[in-house]
Protein backbone atom coordinates (compact mmCIF):
# COMPACT_ATOMS: atom_id res chain seq x y z
CA UNK A 1 0.00 0.00 0.00
CA UNK A 2 1.39 3.38 -0.93
CA UNK A 3 2.49 5.74 1.84
CA UNK A 4 0.01 8.48 2.62
CA UNK A 5 1.07 12.16 2.68
CA UNK A 6 0.88 14.33 5.78
CA UNK A 7 -2.41 15.93 4.72
CA UNK A 8 -4.06 12.48 4.65
CA UNK A 9 -2.90 11.69 8.17
CA UNK A 10 -4.31 15.02 9.42
CA UNK A 11 -7.56 14.41 7.48
CA UNK A 12 -7.89 10.94 8.98
CA UNK A 13 -7.32 12.20 12.51
CA UNK A 14 -9.92 14.95 12.04
CA UNK A 15 -12.33 12.37 10.56
CA UNK A 16 -12.07 10.29 13.72
CA UNK A 17 -12.48 13.33 15.96
CA UNK A 18 -15.62 14.54 14.17
CA UNK A 19 -17.39 11.21 13.81
CA UNK A 20 -16.58 9.14 16.89
CA UNK A 21 -18.76 9.75 19.92
CA UNK A 22 -16.84 9.74 23.23
CA UNK A 23 -18.91 6.85 24.60
CA UNK A 24 -18.79 4.73 21.42
CA UNK A 25 -16.75 1.57 21.94
CA UNK A 26 -15.16 -0.32 19.07
CA UNK A 27 -17.10 -3.49 19.95
CA UNK A 28 -20.46 -1.72 20.21
CA UNK A 29 -23.11 -1.71 17.51
CA UNK A 30 -23.03 1.22 15.13
CA UNK A 31 -26.27 0.23 13.37
CA UNK A 32 -29.03 -2.07 14.60
CA UNK A 33 -31.87 -3.00 12.27
CA UNK A 34 -34.72 -4.68 14.14
CA UNK A 35 -37.78 -6.40 12.67
CA UNK A 36 -37.75 -4.27 9.51
CA UNK A 37 -40.87 -4.71 7.37
CA UNK A 38 -41.48 -2.92 4.05
CA UNK A 39 -44.80 -3.04 2.22
CA UNK A 40 -45.58 -1.74 -1.27
CA UNK A 41 -49.11 -0.94 -2.32
CA UNK A 42 -50.18 -1.40 -5.93
CA UNK A 43 -53.66 -1.62 -7.48
CA UNK A 44 -55.28 -1.76 -4.06
CA UNK A 45 -53.15 -4.68 -2.88
CA UNK A 46 -50.33 -4.66 -0.35
CA UNK A 47 -47.18 -6.62 -1.16
CA UNK A 48 -44.54 -7.29 1.48
CA UNK A 49 -41.05 -6.83 0.03
CA UNK A 50 -39.09 -7.13 3.29
CA UNK A 51 -40.32 -9.24 6.19
CA UNK A 52 -38.94 -9.04 9.76
CA UNK A 53 -35.33 -8.39 8.79
CA UNK A 54 -32.85 -7.87 11.64
CA UNK A 55 -29.07 -7.38 11.60
CA UNK A 56 -26.38 -5.28 13.24
CA UNK A 57 -23.09 -3.70 12.19
CA UNK A 58 -20.31 -2.81 14.60
CA UNK A 59 -17.76 -0.03 14.18
CA UNK A 60 -15.20 -1.00 11.53
CA UNK A 61 -17.16 -4.09 10.50
CA UNK A 62 -18.22 -5.26 7.04
CA UNK A 63 -21.60 -6.95 6.63
CA UNK A 64 -22.46 -8.44 3.25
CA UNK A 65 -26.16 -8.95 2.45
CA UNK A 66 -26.28 -11.56 -0.30
CA UNK A 67 -29.13 -12.89 -2.39
CA UNK A 68 -30.50 -13.12 -5.90
CA UNK A 69 -32.12 -10.16 -7.66
CA UNK A 70 -35.51 -9.30 -6.17
CA UNK A 71 -34.76 -10.70 -2.72
CA UNK A 72 -35.16 -7.28 -1.04
CA UNK A 73 -31.50 -6.34 -0.53
CA UNK A 74 -31.53 -2.89 -2.15
CA UNK A 75 -34.96 -2.02 -0.75
CA UNK A 76 -33.61 -2.76 2.72
CA UNK A 77 -30.56 -0.54 2.16
CA UNK A 78 -32.60 2.36 0.77
CA UNK A 79 -35.03 2.25 3.67
CA UNK A 80 -32.31 2.95 6.24
CA UNK A 81 -32.31 6.70 5.58
CA UNK A 82 -35.73 7.21 4.03
CA UNK A 83 -34.79 6.92 0.36
CA UNK A 84 -37.84 4.83 -0.52
CA UNK A 85 -40.89 6.65 -1.96
CA UNK A 86 -43.33 7.86 0.72
CA UNK A 87 -46.83 6.43 1.37
CA UNK A 88 -48.97 5.21 -0.21
CA UNK A 89 -46.08 3.90 -2.29
CA UNK A 90 -44.65 1.99 0.64
CA UNK A 91 -44.87 1.50 4.39
CA UNK A 92 -41.81 0.91 6.53
CA UNK A 93 -42.08 -0.55 10.03
CA UNK A 94 -39.58 -1.66 12.64
CA UNK A 95 -36.49 0.07 13.99
CA UNK A 96 -33.27 1.33 12.38
CA UNK A 97 -31.14 2.32 15.36
CA UNK A 98 -28.05 4.39 14.61
CA UNK A 99 -26.09 5.23 17.75
CA UNK A 100 -29.23 5.21 19.85
CA UNK A 101 -31.51 7.11 17.43
CA UNK A 102 -34.30 5.42 15.47
CA UNK A 103 -33.85 6.75 11.94
CA UNK A 104 -37.37 5.67 10.97
CA UNK A 105 -38.77 8.12 13.51
CA UNK A 106 -36.64 11.08 12.45
CA UNK A 107 -38.11 14.12 10.69
CA UNK A 108 -37.18 14.86 7.08
CA UNK A 109 -34.71 17.55 8.16
CA UNK A 110 -33.09 15.30 10.76
CA UNK A 111 -32.73 12.31 8.45
CA UNK A 112 -31.01 14.51 5.85
CA UNK A 113 -28.40 15.31 8.50
CA UNK A 114 -27.68 11.60 8.91
CA UNK A 115 -27.77 10.86 5.20
CA UNK A 116 -24.38 11.49 3.65
CA UNK A 117 -22.65 12.77 6.77
CA UNK A 118 -23.09 9.58 8.81
CA UNK A 119 -24.43 7.01 6.30
CA UNK A 120 -23.27 7.45 2.71
CA UNK A 121 -24.30 5.45 -0.35
CA UNK A 122 -22.57 4.07 -3.41
CA UNK A 123 -25.35 3.29 -5.87
CA UNK A 124 -25.52 0.81 -8.73
CA UNK A 125 -24.63 1.93 -12.25
CA UNK A 126 -22.40 4.98 -11.67
CA UNK A 127 -23.01 6.00 -15.29
CA UNK A 128 -26.64 6.72 -14.45
CA UNK A 129 -26.09 7.91 -10.87
CA UNK A 130 -23.74 10.70 -11.98
CA UNK A 131 -25.29 13.76 -13.67
CA UNK A 132 -23.90 13.97 -17.24
CA UNK A 133 -24.17 17.77 -17.51
CA UNK A 134 -21.93 18.59 -14.52
CA UNK A 135 -18.25 17.88 -13.95
CA UNK A 136 -17.36 15.27 -11.35
CA UNK A 137 -15.73 17.99 -9.27
CA UNK A 138 -18.94 20.01 -9.23
CA UNK A 139 -20.93 16.98 -8.07
CA UNK A 140 -18.49 16.14 -5.27
CA UNK A 141 -18.51 19.81 -4.24
CA UNK A 142 -22.30 19.73 -4.03
CA UNK A 143 -22.12 16.84 -1.55
CA UNK A 144 -19.48 18.62 0.54
CA UNK A 145 -21.41 21.91 0.68
CA UNK A 146 -24.59 20.09 1.65
CA UNK A 147 -23.21 17.83 4.37
CA UNK A 148 -20.11 19.78 5.48
CA UNK A 149 -21.05 23.44 5.10
CA UNK A 150 -18.20 24.46 7.43
CA UNK A 151 -15.63 23.43 4.79
CA UNK A 152 -13.65 26.42 3.53
CA UNK A 153 -11.35 24.91 0.90
CA UNK A 154 -13.86 22.87 -1.10
CA UNK A 155 -11.58 22.46 -4.11
CA UNK A 156 -8.85 21.06 -1.88
CA UNK A 157 -11.30 18.57 -0.36
CA UNK A 158 -12.37 17.44 -3.84
CA UNK A 159 -8.78 16.80 -4.90
CA UNK A 160 -8.05 14.97 -1.66
CA UNK A 161 -11.12 12.75 -2.08
CA UNK A 162 -10.14 11.84 -5.65
CA UNK A 163 -6.59 11.13 -4.56
CA UNK A 164 -7.92 8.96 -1.75
CA UNK A 165 -9.61 6.64 -4.28
CA UNK A 166 -6.40 6.39 -6.35
CA UNK A 167 -7.43 8.62 -9.26
CA UNK A 168 -4.28 9.91 -10.92
CA UNK A 169 -3.81 13.62 -11.55
CA UNK A 170 -6.85 14.61 -9.45
CA UNK A 171 -6.03 18.29 -10.04
CA UNK A 172 -7.00 17.76 -13.69
CA UNK A 173 -9.55 14.95 -13.54
CA UNK A 174 -11.95 16.79 -11.23
CA UNK A 175 -12.81 18.99 -14.21
CA UNK A 176 -13.86 16.00 -16.34
CA UNK A 177 -17.45 15.09 -17.15
CA UNK A 178 -18.69 11.57 -16.38
CA UNK A 179 -18.65 10.52 -20.05
CA UNK A 180 -14.91 11.23 -20.16
CA UNK A 181 -14.26 8.52 -17.56
CA UNK A 182 -14.33 4.74 -17.80
CA UNK A 183 -16.83 2.71 -15.80
CA UNK A 184 -14.21 1.91 -13.17
CA UNK A 185 -13.22 5.57 -12.87
CA UNK A 186 -16.86 6.59 -12.55
CA UNK A 187 -17.26 4.13 -9.69
CA UNK A 188 -14.18 5.60 -8.01
CA UNK A 189 -15.77 9.05 -8.32
CA UNK A 190 -18.92 7.73 -6.63
CA UNK A 191 -16.80 6.36 -3.79
CA UNK A 192 -14.92 9.67 -3.54
CA UNK A 193 -18.23 11.54 -3.36
CA UNK A 194 -19.39 9.32 -0.50
CA UNK A 195 -16.10 9.56 1.39
CA UNK A 196 -15.96 13.35 0.99
CA UNK A 197 -18.82 13.50 3.51
CA UNK A 198 -16.69 11.50 6.00
CA UNK A 199 -19.33 8.88 6.89
CA UNK A 200 -19.10 6.28 9.61
CA UNK A 201 -21.07 3.74 7.56
CA UNK A 202 -20.71 3.23 3.81
CA UNK A 203 -23.61 1.47 2.07
CA UNK A 204 -22.31 -0.09 -1.15
CA UNK A 205 -25.26 -1.28 -3.26
CA UNK A 206 -23.96 -3.66 -5.93
CA UNK A 207 -20.80 -1.52 -6.44
CA UNK A 208 -19.36 -3.81 -9.13
CA UNK A 209 -22.47 -4.79 -11.13
CA UNK A 210 -21.66 -2.93 -14.37
CA UNK A 211 -17.90 -3.60 -14.31
CA UNK A 212 -15.79 -6.33 -15.85
CA UNK A 213 -14.09 -8.89 -13.63
CA UNK A 214 -10.71 -7.14 -13.52
CA UNK A 215 -12.20 -3.77 -12.55
CA UNK A 216 -14.48 -5.51 -10.03
CA UNK A 217 -11.40 -6.83 -8.24
CA UNK A 218 -9.81 -3.37 -8.25
CA UNK A 219 -12.90 -1.73 -6.75
CA UNK A 220 -13.21 -4.37 -4.03
CA UNK A 221 -9.50 -4.04 -3.20
CA UNK A 222 -9.98 -0.28 -2.99
CA UNK A 223 -12.93 -0.62 -0.60
CA UNK A 224 -10.93 -3.06 1.52
CA UNK A 225 -8.01 -0.62 1.77
CA UNK A 226 -10.24 2.36 2.52
CA UNK A 227 -12.07 0.49 5.27
CA UNK A 228 -8.74 -0.34 6.92
CA UNK A 229 -7.40 3.20 6.53
CA UNK A 230 -10.51 5.08 7.63
CA UNK A 231 -11.91 2.58 10.13
CA UNK A 232 -15.42 2.88 8.71
CA UNK A 233 -18.11 0.21 8.57
CA UNK A 234 -19.47 -1.11 5.28
CA UNK A 235 -22.83 -2.59 4.37
CA UNK A 236 -22.25 -4.43 1.11
CA UNK A 237 -25.29 -5.36 -0.99
CA UNK A 238 -24.52 -7.97 -3.63
CA UNK A 239 -25.84 -11.02 -5.46
CA UNK A 240 -22.29 -12.24 -6.07
CA UNK A 241 -21.04 -14.60 -3.38
CA UNK A 242 -17.66 -14.65 -5.10
CA UNK A 243 -16.69 -11.12 -4.02
CA UNK A 244 -17.67 -11.64 -0.38
CA UNK A 245 -14.90 -14.03 0.62
CA UNK A 246 -11.96 -12.20 2.15
CA UNK A 247 -13.90 -8.95 2.36
CA UNK A 248 -16.83 -9.31 4.76
CA UNK A 249 -16.73 -10.13 8.46
CA UNK A 250 -20.36 -11.23 8.52
CA UNK A 251 -22.80 -12.44 5.87
CA UNK A 252 -26.60 -12.28 5.81
CA UNK A 253 -28.33 -14.35 3.12
CA UNK A 254 -31.66 -12.96 1.90
CA UNK A 255 -34.44 -14.62 -0.05
CA UNK A 256 -38.01 -13.52 -0.73
CA UNK A 257 -37.62 -10.57 1.62
CA UNK A 258 -36.34 -12.57 4.60
CA UNK A 259 -32.91 -13.31 6.02
CA UNK A 260 -32.65 -17.10 5.91
CA UNK A 261 -29.17 -17.32 7.42
CA UNK A 262 -26.57 -14.98 8.88
CA UNK A 263 -23.32 -15.33 10.77
CA UNK A 264 -19.56 -15.08 10.44
CA UNK A 265 -18.47 -15.03 6.81
CA UNK A 266 -16.17 -18.01 7.28
CA UNK A 267 -18.99 -20.12 8.66
CA UNK A 268 -21.65 -19.10 6.12
CA UNK A 269 -19.32 -19.52 3.15
CA UNK A 270 -17.54 -22.63 4.39
CA UNK A 271 -20.38 -24.55 6.01
CA UNK A 272 -23.74 -22.96 5.14
CA UNK A 273 -26.70 -24.44 6.99
CA UNK A 274 -29.71 -23.27 4.97
CA UNK A 275 -30.38 -25.05 1.63
CA UNK A 276 -30.59 -21.71 -0.19
CA UNK A 277 -27.20 -20.63 1.20
CA UNK A 278 -25.68 -23.94 0.14
CA UNK A 279 -27.17 -23.51 -3.33
CA UNK A 280 -25.66 -20.03 -3.72
CA UNK A 281 -22.23 -21.27 -2.67
CA UNK A 282 -22.44 -24.27 -5.01
CA UNK A 283 -23.31 -22.01 -7.93
CA UNK A 284 -20.02 -20.10 -7.66
CA UNK A 285 -17.93 -21.13 -10.71
CA UNK A 286 -14.75 -23.05 -9.82
CA UNK A 287 -11.89 -23.54 -12.27
CA UNK A 288 -11.25 -27.19 -13.03
CA UNK A 289 -14.63 -28.32 -11.76
CA UNK A 290 -16.26 -30.63 -14.32
CA UNK A 291 -20.01 -30.22 -14.70
CA UNK A 292 -22.59 -32.04 -16.77
CA UNK A 293 -24.56 -28.81 -16.76
CA UNK A 294 -24.41 -25.42 -15.08
CA UNK A 295 -25.80 -25.56 -11.53
CA UNK A 296 -28.90 -23.58 -10.65
CA UNK A 297 -30.36 -22.66 -7.28
CA UNK A 298 -33.35 -24.90 -7.91
CA UNK A 299 -31.31 -28.01 -8.71
CA UNK A 300 -28.97 -27.43 -5.78
CA UNK A 301 -31.85 -26.94 -3.34
CA UNK A 302 -33.43 -30.17 -4.56
CA UNK A 303 -30.16 -31.99 -4.00
CA UNK A 304 -29.68 -32.99 -7.62
CA UNK A 305 -26.14 -33.25 -8.94
CA UNK A 306 -25.11 -30.62 -11.46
Amino acid sequence: MQQRPDWFIRWHMQHEKNNTAPDLQEDSSLLDVRNLCIDFEAHGEVHRAVDMVSFSIRSGEVLAVVGESGSGKSVTALSLTGLLPPPPGCRVQGEVMYRGSNLLKCSGKKIRQYRGRHLAYIFQEPGTALNPVFTVGYQIAEAIRLHRPETKNVRGEIIRALDLVRIRQPEKRYQDYPHQLSGGMQQRVMIAMALACRPRLLVADEPTTALDVTIQAQIMDLLRELRAELGMSILLITHNFGIVSGFAHKVAVMRHGRIVEQGDAEQVLGAPEHPYSRALVRCIPVLGRKLRRLPTIETEEEGRNA
